[in-house]
């Protein structure tokens, strides 16, 4: 057979060891040699593949056009990689599909043509590829959030202040029976004002800038300035050694989002937040406010946020209204 000639060139010894995959077909497509790297990447033992043609390695969709672009190929007689990059792929015996990179030659003698494939698993790279685009999106996003929030503090907050103040002086020289409708405005304008300062809040970055009572402390403090009022901390000693990094950003973002609730809608003089590690992560956010009304316990005021954070980690997220009055929010994932 074509295999047992090509197996007494010198070349094929260097195929051979070579640690990419390397298959070699005719012009008409029926594979004359593989090594053993190519026999490995693809799942099939070597004498499964010489004799079939190459499709058998191709994906059933790109099938139908790759004999007339293995044509083409051949009839340019140019070395190129086949594919943008990322983008080919080889089907395994399993079924399954891996991304490769493949480099062609035509190889010409007295028998005519054969192609000569380099092919490479870069499977791997490509998920590595779009882990980082996904970071750089999620970086983007962040960044954009906190324009947003710099902008909606330096503009249209300072707006609403100094109309505020107008409208309260107006309330000194307007007829009597315009006054009411000139402190609605005014009550209008706190109650915008109030909106902004939490979304400008809940837009905050929640990057990691130190240790994880460094960051909480800071969060605080911002609750603190949107609040009115401090709100109480208590932290299991052993919640910073043992909560991961992607558990700790997400934790960050779920107390934010619960205390920006608290500001919003609970009217409270009071909330415990409470960080406890017991083989699973423990978030309370509990406030004194006016509770939570049963139709609100669907995904409105960035409870489905909260849910969703949960869910993504293999939690769970309740809210509840107390009967002692106020809201419970707890928030738990494994560790």
């Amino acid at each position: 057979m074509e295999s047992t000639n090509l197996s007494q060139l010198p070349a094929t010894a260097v195929m051979e060891a070579s640690p990419d995959g390397l298959v070699l077909c005719d012009d008409t497509g029926v594979i004359l040699f593989v090594n053993a790297a190519m026999a490995a990447m693809s799942g099939y033992i070597k004498a499964d593949l010489i004799g079939q043609r190459i499709e058998v390695l191709v994906p059933t969709s790109a099938r139908p056009s790759h004999p007339t672009l293995r044509s083409g190929f051949v009839k340019a007689d140019a070395s190129r990689p086949m594919g943008p990059a990322g983008d080919v792929r080889l089907l395994h015996r399993d079924g399954t599909e891996i991304a490769v990179s493949i480099a062609l030659s035509v190889l010409n003698n007295e028998r005519g043509h054969s192609i000569v494939a380099s092919v490479r698993d870069i499977s791997e790279r490509v998920k590595l590829e779009r882990r980082l685009q996904t970071t750089n999106e999620a970086l983007a996003l962040v960044t954009e959030r906190e324009r947003i929030a710099r902008d909606l503090h330096d503009t249209a907050l300072q707006h609403l202040y100094a109309l505020g103040l107008e409208m309260q002086a107006l309330e000194m020289l307007v007829d009597p029976t315009m006054t009411s409708r000139v402190t609605s405005a005014v009550d209008q304008i706190d109650h915008a004002i109030r909106e902004i300062r939490t979304t400008v809040f809940t837009l905050g970055s929640a990057q990691r800038q130190g240790s994880f009572g460094q960051e909480i402390q800071a969060l605080i403090r911002q609750a603190t300035r949107l609040l009115g009022f401090t709100p109480r901390l208590v932290i299991d000693g052993a919640a910073q050694l043992l909560i991961p990094a992607d558990v700790r950003s997400e934790l960050f973002a779920v107390v934010r989002e619960a205390l920006g609730n608290v500001a919003r809608h609970a009217h409270a003089t009071e909330v415990l937040v409470e960080i406890r590690v017991e083989g699973e992560l423990t978030a309370t956010i509990d406030d004194n406010g006016v509770g939570i009304a049963p139709n609100a316990l669907g995904h409105g005021n960035g409870l489905g946020n909260l849910a969703a954070r949960a869910d993504g980690l293999g939690g769970n997220f309740e809210i509840r209204a107390k009967s002692t009055g106020g809201t419970l929010v707890t928030w738990k994932v494994p560790l």
